[in-house]
């Protein structure tokens, strides 16, 4: 009964630490033509990458935001190459990390995609 117990209680513990596991080792995804790579592990992030899909290039700026993070690139000709920043830091489990694409018309700005990730445990 008492090796029973021993086990059950190394089978508990080894779920709960499977469950702290860190979920974010990297994320990404695209929306329309704007895509979005998270690098890190955990609640850190040291990069965050606003790209174009492959093959696709506009005239215009990302902005980048959630979590504390609010950056706007500058505007310019973009590509797969995309845009980078490093935070280097831990940001609130749950944090909603976005990138917009905004593409420059003559009559303003057209928003070209915004593909989001979640940051958590």
């Amino acid at each position: 009964m008492l090796k029973k117990i021993a086990a059950a209680a190394l089978v508990a513990a080894a779920a709960m630490t499977a469950v702290a596991t860190p979920a974010l080792a990297s994320a990404g995804g695209c929306n329309d033509r704007t895509c979005i790579e998270v690098d890190g592990s955990g609640l850190r992030v040291d990069k965050i990458l606003a790209r174009t899909t492959h093959g696709d290039s506009f005239y215009g700026h990302f902005h980048i935001y959630g979590g504390g993070i609010d950056v706007n690139s500058w505007t310019g000709n973009w590509t797969f190459s995309g845009y980078s920043i490093s935070p280097r830091r831990d940001l609130p489990n749950g944090s909603v990390l976005c990138v917009e694409g905004w593409e420059k018309t003559d009559s303003g700005h057209n928003l070209i995609g915004r593909p989001c990730v979640e940051v958590h445990f």
